[in-house]
């Protein structure tokens, strides 16, 4: 199965926005790793590579925000943390470079030697310089350590600006820790001057990332010189660093997802605290803390603010949710992430997400939303539209402040469950061959009649008939014959069975409405297992991501069958399978599309009625994830089509 997709008339909106001189958001940090200014085409033809590269790479790639420079596989890695009217910095420093941060240190290849020596040292080769003058550290201390995991999706990967391989991890583990501590005397600007050698540039490779509080400010970034932050304490998402290659990590405060599925319309808005007292002319205090009273009362207020905002028209018909939500979430160095439970955050780094559902019976034709909120900071609001065939982003201005997506999938069935039967063999032959035997036939019919018969019609009208007959059988290419199914199916017929139950699953999960996924998943289960099948499916079927929400699976693949018996016979005969097999889960939820793959291991209990096969009952056995597919697979225990896509287009793959 396959989807063409054309976004027409999105994409002729796209392009008269980029005419008007609008910047593309398809990544903040696209320029980040390029020296100069270069032109706007330039920068636009950029973005469309870089936007390639991680549609390419999309079925590694988890987060929303990715450092585009490489940074974080830097040998040496530093971590800045503004904390009320300190600075705090975290290095990791390679046993190579240590005589760059210390340089009346001598060589030692012995970790603890080299950390016994440089503890000695108050200070470090790391200056800190406010308008008040140059700043020493109050607290430093030194100790081994074992480097931090740290994501990197494009690590030893090929650049497709360059055509080069990007840097690895790290081979080297064991690095020096140092946790120093600066008074910073309430200056508003601050600069850190690495390393330098003898041309102005770091004399080592460093790896920087930043925050203010619990806001993240910079992402991964190369500290090629020095670095300068300017401190906004009233409000830590305007703290930013003054470098026109180190963009902030999260610019826009307001942000539009909108998701076109099968069964529902999902639309997601992601605004701050500040946003919402602003539009309710209220004060905003960024570091009073999240509580219980506050967290009710912003969820009060931003279901009556936003129930009546930003409607929504399916097919150009006004439609109300059927449910709303407001959830509480944290900005990360990889993207949007839920609080967890009792979690303490200051409101300057909370941000409130809304979510409205629209059940639909089917994917509609057009989908619109008139946007009418703004946020005084930044008029522009980043807007990602996701359909069956993938993402598009988009964004919305007080100009152009309405999101449309028309239906331009020219391919598209709509996901349906349907029972599973083993298909009748069938004997074929070859057309011709029953051709040339028809007439050699009627040959030997015609030479006795002529010879035995004075009825000389009857005898031409044979001839004349088995021609016809002979020429209608070589002009088709073979002929099938049905032939009776066995009682008991052989291993290959067995695989195809499991692995159409557990394909059609996955579409019985895509209902919203509870009685219809019932009468969908009693189509594959039975009547008597229904419950706590259901039970044993659901953890897989229906899998938690990341942002706390569920999932779907999107592929069944690499399916095996370790053990298989009959159980029962009779009219309803049962049969028990031991299988493994692999899951890919996906979950768009708040711009992120988190993926998964799982291992599963699982006893089946299969039974036969009147030709229909059906899940009697389901016990797992593991569920683990699995870090990569597997390499090769048995031919012999793959189903004969061997297909392992889903069979319908709203289980394709989301790419973002």
């Amino acid at each position: 199965m396959q989807i063409q997709l054309t976004h027409g008339k999105s994409a002729m909106n796209w392009s008269n926005r980029l005419d008007k001189g609008e910047e593309n958001l398809l990544d903040n940090h696209s320029t980040r790793a390029i020296r100069g200014k270069p032109n706007l085409n330039q920068r636009y033809c950029i973005s469309f590579l870089l936007l390639l590269f991680l549609l390419a790479v999309s079925r590694t790639v988890s987060a929303d925000y990715l450092s585009l420079t490489g940074a974080e596989t830097a040998p040496n890695i530093a971590e800045f943390a503004f904390e009320d009217e300190h600075l705090l910095l975290t290095l990791e420093i390679s046993i190579d470079d240590a005589h760059h941060f210390w340089p009346a240190l001598k060589g030692h290849e012995n970790l603890n030697r080299l950390v016994a020596e440089a503890d000695k040292h108050s200070n470090i080769n790391v200056r800190v310089k406010t308008e008040n003058g140059v700043h020493d550290p109050v607290d430093l201390r030194v100790t081994a350590a074992t480097r931090s995991p740290r994501y990197s999706p494009f690590a030893g990967k090929i650049d497709p600006r360059t055509g080069r391989k990007l840097p690895s991890m790290p081979e080297d583990k064991q690095v020096l820790r140092v946790y120093s501590r600066y008074d910073l005397g309430g200056a508003d600007k601050i600069t850190v001057i690495p390393p330098l050698d003898l041309t102005g540039f770091s004399a080592t490779t460093i790896g920087f990332i930043s925050r203010h509080g619990a806001m993240p400010v910079s992402n991964y970034a190369y500290l090629s010189h020095s670095v300068t932050w300017r401190i906004n304490r009233q409000d830590p998402w305007q703290t930013q660093v003054i470098n026109p290659r180190i963009q902030r990590q999260l610019r826009f405060p307001l942000h539009s997802y909108l998701y076109i599925q099968p069964r529902e319309i999902r639309h997601e808005i992601i605004f701050r605290p500040r946003d919402m007292a602003t539009w309710s002319n209220k004060r905003f205090d960024a570091w009073l803390t999240l509580d219980d009273p506050l967290e009710s009362q912003f969820r009060t207020e931003a279901l009556e603010f936003l129930r009546s905002r930003n409607p929504l028209a399916v097919d150009r018909n006004a439609v109300e949710p059927q449910a709303i939500e407001i959830h509480f979430l944290k900005f990360t160095s990889t993207g949007f992430l839920p609080l967890q439970d009792n979690e303490s955050i200051p409101l300057g780094a909370l941000l409130i997400g809304y979510r409205a559902r629209f059940p639909v019976e089917g994917l509609p034709q057009n989908v619109e939303v008139d946007w009418d909120l703004f946020s005084p900071f930044e008029e522009r609001v980043p807007s990602l539209i996701q359909d069956p065939a993938g993402p598009f982003p988009t964004q919305l201005t007080p100009t152009i402040p309405t999101i449309e997506w028309q239906n331009f999938l020219t391919s598209y069935d709509e996901p349906t469950v349907n029972p599973v039967t083993l298909d009748t063999q069938r004997l074929t032959l070859s057309g011709k061959g029953l051709g040339a035997l028809v007439a050699f036939t009627v040959l030997g019919v015609c030479i006795f009649r002529l010879r035995n018969t004075r009825n000389h019609v009857m005898a031409l009208a044979t001839p004349a008939l088995g021609i016809i007959l002979s020429v209608a059988l070589a002009m088709q290419n073979s002929l099938a014959i049905p032939l009776s199914a066995p009682a008991s199916p052989d291993s290959e017929q067995f695989s195809e069975i499991i692995y159409s139950l557990l394909n059609e699953i996955p579409d019985a999960y895509l209902e919203q409405e509870s009685t219809e996924f019932e009468r969908s998943l009693s189509q594959l289960v039975s009547e008597q297992a229904l419950k706590t099948t259901r039970d044993a499916l659901d953890p897989i079927f229906r899998p938690l991501t990341i942002t706390g929400d569920h999932g779907y699976v999107s592929q069944i693949s690499n399916l095996r069958i370790e053990a298989l018996e009959q159980t029962s016979t009779g009219a309803r005969q049962t049969y028990r399978a031991l299988c493994t097999w692999q899951t890919r889960n996906e979950g768009p939820f708040w711009g992120h599309s988190d993926r998964k793959l799982l291992d599963i291991r699982a006893m089946l209990d299969l039974e036969e009625h009147k030709g229909i096969w059906k899940i009697a009952g389901f016990t797992p056995i593991t569920i683990r994830e699995s870090v990569e597919p597997q390499k090769t697979w048995r031919q012999d225990t793959q189903p004969a089509n061997g297909s392992t896509q889903t069979g319908s287009t709203a289980n394709a793959t989301p790419r973002q």
